[in-house]
């Protein structure tokens, strides 16, 4: 069976790519086209100032450690992402090669074998080997509980020499090399970097090491982090020479920065009327696409008043999925059904009507709230207290109120969510969990599986043995008719064992200054090196 890895970059947003299709086994190879490509499309000059102009570009919150045991969030991959790189990528849904020039699966989807660039360097000049490649997939999988799901069926990664990688698991699982192409998950480390630094790994400037299209030149805590672009980067050189990424917590703030000129990118979506006055700048684009960022509300399935599937129907039936998108997000988006109910965008989604669907019924929803003896119960939604989640609680009080509850509403920072969602205290909350495989196994996959409770995507803490039974039989399948029957099982469960709802994926739109643009806008992968000046 053959699986194509891209032998060419996507030149621009002109060229509409068919998707690979992600097969599950054979022999994949990228050509010198590929490393051509890249560099037609980031080398090229853009004329006199403009080239080397500082771009600006803005993140909701500042990184603090390049350190991957220490990233959390999609904010935190908008600055990691300029200076490290992944075996893969998927650019344009295309898999494309990146420090590996080509890779085989085994028949039986289990090993998977990686043929790595010769003559890469790390940005200290030291040679990326197949030593690095091993380091870092036990890294994740050992210390890096947010991404260390893709590695839990991991046996060991055997090193063949310096430039060949075969990585051994226990089972198949078709979706695997699409996550890999996103650096949390497949990110490759410098394995003498974090032996000579230790615990101060990614703690400043001079203690991050990477392959990446960019070095960092210049950070200063809680302020910017500078980037210089690498001449000598083996996909060529980066067409944007000089960054400089900030934080701006304020999407007003940020607005008003784009339409003075005084940032030039901002990589969280915007909405609302912020959405509607960039669309009549004529400085400012704006990128906007689907993506498999689901919205869902999830409920402890462990402990608590949701541990009866009746009160968490009860939710499914208190929930106006139209008001949730109109209030929260401005209309900027898309209902759905069940989780990545995206149609044909998604690989392996069996896009059909669950025999189990919930219409928005108030009087049923307080009825079975009453069966349960739960009227006037006591509940505390926990979420950030960022949007839009702060605006998805204060949303989610009033639907949990009008069933009957009495819903209170705590709020907190980021770290401190997640410690609590790990450790199994929140009892609802609103959250989303954003995959970049465009894959259903992957991304629908972790919602459901047992082996993922926590933050790892199964906030719910939901745990059902024919579950886990259905996303490993899926996933293990290689055709993708064989694969949607799974899912389509498996939603089946979803919608009847409602372990979480899902209420509608996200519609993301990206400003960025209309003297850029990308060569992906819908890449979940945050480098700047596909965006290059619009000649």
């Amino acid at each position: 069976m053959k699986g194509l890895l891209s032998a060419a970059l996507a030149v621009s947003v002109m060229l509409s790519m068919a998707a690979c299709g992600d097969s599950q086994a054979g022999t994949s190879a990228a050509s010198d086209a590929g490393t051509n490509a890249a560099s037609e499309a980031n080398g090229g000059s853009a004329g006199g100032s403009t080239e080397h102009r500082e771009v600006v570009y803005g993140s909701a919150s500042m990184i603090t450690s390049f350190d991957m045991k220490n990233i959390t969030s999609a904010n935190d991959m908008q600055a990691a992402d300029q200076v490290y790189d992944t075996l893969v990528r998927k650019i344009n849904h295309e898999i494309v090669g990146y420090l590996a020039e080509s890779y085989e699966i085994s028949d039986d989807g289990k090993d998977y074998t990686f043929h790595l660039r010769q003559g890469v360097t790390w940005s200290d000049g030291t040679p990326f080997t197949a030593a690095d490649v091993e380091f870092s997939s036990e890294y994740i999988r050992d210390e890096c509980p947010q991404w260390q799901w893709l590695y839990k069926d991991l046996e060991d990664v055997e090193v063949v020499d310096d430039h060949t990688v075969v990585y051994h698991f226990t089972v198949a699982d078709s979706s695997r090399i699409s996550t890999m192409c996103s650096t949390n998950y497949g990110g490759i480390f410098s394995k003498a970097a974090y032996e000579k630094y230790g615990d101060e790994y990614g703690s400043s400037a001079d203690k991050v090491v990477g392959t990446g299209p960019y070095v960092i030149t210049d950070w200063k805590e809680n302020e910017y982090v500078k980037f210089e672009a690498k001449e000598d980067y083996y996909m060529g050189a980066a067409s944007i020479k000089n960054l400089k990424y900030v934080a701006i917590a304020d999407a007003n703030a940020a607005v008003v920065a784009l339409q003075t000129g005084e940032l030039d990118q901002y990589m969280n979506p915007i909405s609302g009327v912020n959405l509607q006055n960039l669309r009549n700048a004529n400085n400012v684009t704006i990128d906007e696409f689907y993506t498999c960022r689901n919205e869902s509300v999830y409920m402890n399935c462990q402990t608590g008043i949701f541990t009866d599937v009746r009160m968490r129907k009860a939710v499914a039936y208190g929930i106006n999925k139209e008001e949730c998108l109109a209030v929260c997000a401005d209309g900027q988006g898309k209902v759905v059904i069940y989780p990545c109910d995206l149609g044909d965008m998604v690989t392996a989604n069996p896009d059909f009507v669950p025999s189990t669907t919930y219409e928005y019924d108030v009087e049923k929803a307080k009825a079975l709230v009453e069966e349960c003896g739960n009227t006037g119960a006591e509940v505390v939604i926990k979420s950030y207290n960022t949007e839009p989640y702060a605006t998805l609680s204060v949303w989610l009080q009033g639907v949990l109120t009008n069933i009957g509850l009495d819903a209170k509403v705590e709020t907190m920072e980021r770290s401190a969510f997640l410690e609590q969602c790990n450790n199994g205290e929140v009892t609802i909350c609103p959250f989303s969990w954003s995959n970049s495989s465009y894959d259903f196994g992957a991304a629908v996959g972790v919602y459901m599986n047992s082996a993922n409770v926590g933050t790892s995507g199964n906030f719910g803490f939901y745990v059902n043995e024919k579950a886990d039974e259905l996303i490993a039989e899926g996933n293990a399948a290689s055709d993708e008719e064989t694969r949607k029957g799974y899912y389509k099982e498996l939603m089946e469960l979803y919608m009847e064992d409602v372990p979480s709802v899902a209420i509608y994926a996200n519609m993301s739109a990206v400003a960025h200054a209309s003297d850029l643009e990308s060569i992906d806008p819908s890449s979940a992968w945050y480098s700047m090196y596909l965006y290059k000046w619009v000649e």
